[in-house]
């Protein structure tokens, strides 16, 4: 279907009509989501979704009244703050109707978008498609189509998925940190991961103490000595517990993602 087709003349009248005739002190409500991956792609951003929204709803002769956002969130779950909030306020009967962009902004998991759409669907909520403007939710043809694209979103998921892992496992064969969560005692500058000095004397310093004291005692030495873990708070014992579990990382440069090894004697510590 063309993505930038416009509105039938029947389906733009229906859905003026069944506008007007809404409970007038509902809103209309525009969701946007983008995951991380996607944000790091500068795809699918935020700004373009709520304008493919404005633009339907101008078209179709709606009003916009508020936008639910999720930013750097999954569609493949349902925990989602502004989700699980429209879903509430759909509950509450805040709601009559619903824009997105596309089904996979609502989510890439087939399950979960046919329950969402049916729990709307009981609440009398409509759920309005930018990308599908002649969508009916009432035609068969056109559920079996929206199906079709719902089961496409979550291979594609699915495909980036097995892309992202290979070529976080090429990373590691190569020496090199697969990426994510920099590990304690390292610092990412620009696209190199270097030791970062004040981090790795504390390293050192937790490692002196391991065979004389446990990881409780350990933390308690540091928070004394005013030694603050990265984000600020204080040292604990699963703090301590995690340091000391990448010894392998610390002492050999050695490397894991999954079944996956390499080696970097850059990233040796100890």
């Amino acid at each position: 279907m063309d993505l930038a087709a416009p509105l039938y003349k029947e389906e733009l009248l229906y859905n003026l009509l069944t506008y007007q005739t809404m409970d007038k002190s509902k809103i209309m409500a525009g969701y946007c989501r983008v995951s991380t991956l996607e944000q790091k792609k500068k795809g699918y951003g935020i700004d373009i979704q709520k304008r493919e929204i404005q633009s339907y709803a101008e078209a179709s002769g709606f009003n916009v009244d508020a936008f639910y956002i999720d930013e750097a969130r999954s569609g493949f779950y349902e925990n989602r703050r502004f989700l699980k909030r429209l879903i509430k306020d759909c509950k509450t009967g805040k709601i009559k109707g619903i824009i997105v962009a596309s089904l996979d902004r609502l989510s890439r998991n087939l399950r979960l978008t046919e329950n969402l759409l049916f729990d709307f669907e009981k609440l009398g909520v409509r759920i309005y498609i930018a990308d599908m403007p002649n969508y009916n939710g009432s035609d068969r043809k056109d559920i079996l189509i929206r199906q079709i694209r719902e089961a496409i979103a979550e291979e594609n998921r699915k495909e980036i998925i097995e892309r992202l892992k290979k070529g976080r496992e090429e990373r590691i064969r190569k020496g090199k940190m697969a990426g994510g969560n920099i590990p304690y005692g390292y610092s990412r500058s620009d696209k190199d991961i270097t030791k970062n000095h004040h981090e790795v004397e504390i390293v050192r310093l937790i490692f002196s103490y391991r065979d004389e004291r446990n990881c409780q005692a350990i933390a308690t030495i540091l928070n004394k000595q005013d030694y603050r873990r990265r984000n600020g708070t204080l040292w604990t014992q699963r703090a301590i517990s995690a340091i000391l579990s990448r010894e392998g990382l610390y002492r050999y440069g050695i490397i894991k993602y999954g079944q996956i090894q390499g080696k970097n004697k850059a990233f040796v510590i100890l």
